[in-house]
């Protein structure tokens, strides 16, 4: 039997490198539905944190690098292909790639620009959870196969 310090460094594993975390624990002799429970709860709980405290992150991280004040706006390479992104998939899309990308990085985007939509982070949180049935089965299929 797992001790609750091992489930809940699954879970901070989860939070920090979700896309990983499922097939190192299937590695690690995990049960199918045990590794989407633990993934999906991590993921949870980094939503929860990361999303409502993501403006407040984002507004320390423009103080740390002196952006102060309403400036002129500018654009770099990297804005433009994030704005380019959300243009073409939107909300959608940043579902979507949520798995691939971090929960904190996916909750403070959702933060950023979907602040307004109540249902935004039970929409996010549905997405980890699918993202974690895809990941673990692909990984439980894949390590069946070796």
């Amino acid at each position: 039997m797992p001790s609750i310090l091992e489930i809940l460094l699954w879970m901070f594993g989860a939070v920090v490198k979700f896309f990983v975390t499922p097939s190192l624990m299937i590695a690690r002799g995990w049960g199918f539905w045990s590794t989407v429970i633990i993934t999906s709860a991590g993921a949870a709980v980094g939503v929860w944190i990361f999303y409502f405290s993501g403006k407040w992150i984002l507004k320390k991280w423009a103080d740390f690098r002196g952006e102060r004040g309403p400036k002129r706006p500018f654009f770099t390479p990297q804005r433009r292909r994030m704005v380019r992104f959300r243009r073409l998939y939107g909300m959608w899309g940043l579902l979507a790639v949520s798995g691939l990308i971090s929960v904190p990085i996916a909750s403070m985007l959702a933060a950023k620009y979907y602040q307004r939509d109540e249902r935004m982070p039970w929409i996010l949180l549905a997405a980890f959870v699918s993202w974690s049935f895809i990941l673990t089965a692909l990984s439980f299929w894949v390590i069946d196969i070796g």
